[in-house]
């Protein structure tokens, strides 16, 4: 394996077998020059991407950011496999090293962003805001930056999304499907002329995701008799009739779709999200 490309001690650019990969480990670069073999013993995580797009990408992002991020996503990335016990596309590498540099800027210039999304984030996918727990602790280790909780959400969404194999796919496709049917019902019912750039419309969106995502992943339990949800949802039918009685549709259909069951917790949910549009 040689050295093609020296971004710092610790990332390299090499190319084996008339491949192109990008190796990253402690001290890898390190008194190295273009043309000289590789100490694969340092190798840490490397990244071999099939098309040379990724390598474009790649290229033009170290030419903006400095390359100690990318050794800090792959880190992260490393992590979150090991935790997860899954694997994440070499895309990622880009999307999250861009992500925490413009994440560390605006913490520097104070001009931090809201997450909308961290309750459902944490709540629905608690795995996943682990990592995000342990990405901002590692960042806060090597730069002496503690980014706020927000970002914590922001990073675990970054690993929701690109979860690889074709099961995931397969079930992308399905939460796909499952979504245009929902909103179909919701239009049809409830919301003909909605606003998709409301904001609350993108919550119901996301919302969802989130529902359609665990129901599919067999995160949902079945129905179990919970006397504050029945009485919620009671409550729920009688001051929201429309909001409610859509959502009951929805509700159906889901469970048609899928063979499973959903409590009255996903109802009343929904049925929130919906009236806060029809209150917009």
């Amino acid at each position: 394996m040689l050295v093609k490309k020296i971004f710092n001690n610790n990332v390299l650019l090499a190319e084996e077998a008339s491949q192109e990969l990008i190796v990253i480990g402690r001290g890898v670069g390190f008194q190295q020059k273009i043309g000289g073999q590789i100490d694969v013993s340092k190798i840490e995580k490397s990244y071999c991407p099939q098309d040379d797009q990724w390598i474009k990408l790649f290229n033009e992002l170290t030419d903006s950011i400095s390359s100690e991020y990318i050794e800090i996503a792959s880190h992260i990335i490393t992590m979150a496999e090991e935790h997860l016990a899954t694997t994440f596309d070499d895309y990622l590498l880009i999307g999250l090293a861009d992500h925490i540099q413009y994440a560390v800027t605006r913490w520097q210039s104070k001009l931090p962003i809201k997450n909308e999304l961290l309750w459902e984030t944490q709540h629905f996918y608690p795995e996943e805001y682990h990592i995000g727990e342990l990405a901002v602790d590692y960042i806060a280790t090597r730069l002496n930056i503690k980014l706020p909780v927000d970002e914590v959400g922001f990073i675990a969404l970054k690993f929701v999304e690109k979860r690889n194999g074709p099961q995931e796919n397969e079930r992308a496709t399905q939460m796909i499907q499952l979504i245009e049917g929902i909103l179909t019902i919701i239009r049809y019912e409830l919301l003909p002329n909605i606003d998709e750039s409301e904001l609350n419309y993108q919550r119901l969106i996301v919302h969802l995701r989130f529902f359609v995502d665990r129901l599919l992943g067999n995160h949902v339990e079945d129905e179990v008799e919970n006397s504050f949800d029945r009485v919620m949802a009671e409550h729920m039918a009688q001051r929201y009739v429309a909001a409610f009685t859509c959502a009951q549709h929805v509700i159906t259909y889901v469970a048609k779709q899928t063979q499973r069951q959903v409590n009255d917790n996903e109802k009343i949910y929904l049925t929130m999200h919906l009236q806060r549009i029809l209150d917009h």
